[in-house]
């Protein structure tokens, strides 16, 4: 009875269950393919700003003063008065070089001046002894004639006197002649005693200009030679910067600045164009200066540049003579420029690009020239407008005529470069009109962010 019953029960189970399969199997879904979303990438609306066309180039720096210390006479080292990086003044006392030779010669050449002047005396004593002389030999013609005319004196004796009175007078014109020769004689040995006290005086060896001495090699009692090398005085409280340009570049900056008169251009009005300068470790460009020279030959035909020279003040000593230096120079101002994020320009064999994002979403792709690039933002010269959305993320994911969602970044002028906020004039000060231009880019900035915003809504 129970075993009867329970094969009943299981053989109900079965064909609960058998009926059961079909119904499950009919209300399974279809097995459809579902696309993923679009991916997501990162857009900016270019940033609208008048900034400054620079032309930078690689310069290296000069002291503006150098002079080497030398020698002027042979001798020995007696005493070295300074001690190496020292700062001194002009004249400042260097060297002494033993001096006992030219101080001999000093004091022959004062006797020789001395006995110069002793022959005028006894010259000039001669000349009145002479002139004596002759005063009596005419008198004896004057008297001579007298007798003549009375038939009381010979031909002879009037002869005799006339003879003796040109004799006389001979012997005034030597003296005098030689009163002249020994004048002659003590402004020479004067001009020797000059020469020996010179001489001795470049035993003392000092600063031709003021600023910082170098090492010397040279040890107490060595010999040393006219012309010798001692040391070299540096003076770096001001540097060059030497650099060179293209003759496009100068021709636009000369065109820039206003330097448009007939000729060459004047140096007071080359030397109102401001230069930057960084060295090797610097962010950005601390150090301004001005430009102090353009190469008189114009462009070198070989190179096709031209040689400038700029200076800066540089009381503190940050910059030394012989560094390789980055040196800036504003050309002129670019207005409305359209900047981006350096990272969002990509580059292939065609040129560079950007991928922008279209009112469908749609990725496109903007062929563009670059302008210049400060740090991680760069200009772009053609090929955007200030409506485009760029894509400045997500760059890996976009693909020309793909779909895409987007995230807007909202333009923050604070992170552009200080070249690229800022307008430089003539004179890097800022007057009434570029704060008027620099309100109306604000402003335009402000409309840009408010632009991105209604693009994201």
């Amino acid at each position: 009875m129970t075993n009867e019953f329970v094969w009943v029960r299981n053989k109900a189970f079965v064909i609960a269950l058998v009926c059961t399969l079909p119904l499950i199997g009919c209300s399974r879904p279809a097995n459809e393919f579902v696309a993923p979303p679009p991916p997501s990438v990162t857009v900016m609306l270019p940033i609208q700003q008048t900034i400054t066309r620079y032309v930078e180039q690689n310069g290296e720096t000069e002291a503006v003063g150098r002079a080497q210390v030398r020698a002027r006479v042979r001798g020995f080292i007696e005493a070295i008065e300074f001690e190496a990086g020292q700062k001194v003044d002009v004249d400042t006392l260097l060297y002494l070089i033993e001096d006992d030779e030219y101080q001999a010669t000093v004091n022959s050449m004062t006797a020789e001046v001395a006995a110069a002047e002793a022959s005028i005396s006894v010259a000039e004593s001669q000349v009145l002894t002479a002139q004596a002389e002759a005063d009596r030999a005419s008198r004896d013609v004057d008297r001579q004639k007298l007798l003549r005319e009375k038939q009381a004196s010979s031909q002879a004796e009037y002869d005799q006197a006339f003879a003796a009175d040109a004799a006389a007078k001979a012997s005034v014109t030597a003296a005098r002649s030689a009163v002249d020769s020994a004048k002659a004689v003590l402004k020479q040995t004067l001009a020797n005693l000059e020469k020996a006290k010179l001489t001795l005086g470049y035993t003392r060896v000092t600063a031709p200009i003021a600023g910082q001495v170098t090492k010397t090699d040279l040890k107490l009692g060595n010999l040393v030679d006219n012309g010798t090398e001692l040391a070299t005085v540096v003076d770096d409280s001001r540097i060059y910067a030497n650099f060179s340009i293209s003759d496009r570049q100068l021709l636009e900056l000369r065109k820039a600045r206003g330097l448009k008169g007939q000729g060459r251009s004047s140096q007071e009005e080359w030397s109102n164009v401001p230069v930057f300068l960084r060295r090797e470790t610097d962010d950005g460009f601390p150090f301004e200066g001005r430009l102090n020279y353009v190469d008189q030959e114009g462009v070198q035909a070989t190179t096709g540049t031209a040689s400038l020279r700029a200076i800066f003040e540089n009381p503190s000593g940050q910059l030394f003579p012989g560094l390789f230096v980055r040196v800036r120079m504003p050309i002129a101002k670019q207005p409305d420029a359209l900047i981006v994020p350096a990272r969002a320009v990509l580059q292939d064999r065609v040129g560079a690009f950007v991928f922008v994002v279209g009112p469908d979403n749609l990725v496109q792709r903007r062929d563009v020239k670059v302008g210049e690039q400060d740090g991680a933002w760069t200009v772009v010269e053609d090929g955007l407008s200030g409506d485009d959305r760029v894509i400045i993320e997500g760059l890996q994911r976009a693909r020309p005529d793909a779909q895409v969602q987007t995230v807007v970044k909202n333009a923050d002028l604070s992170e552009l470069p200080a070249s690229f906020r800022t307008s430089l004039t003539d004179a890097t000060e800022v007057d009434a009109t570029e704060v008027d231009a620099t309100e109306a880019d604000t402003t335009e900035a402000d409309t840009t962010e408010a632009d991105a915003k209604d693009v994201a809504e």
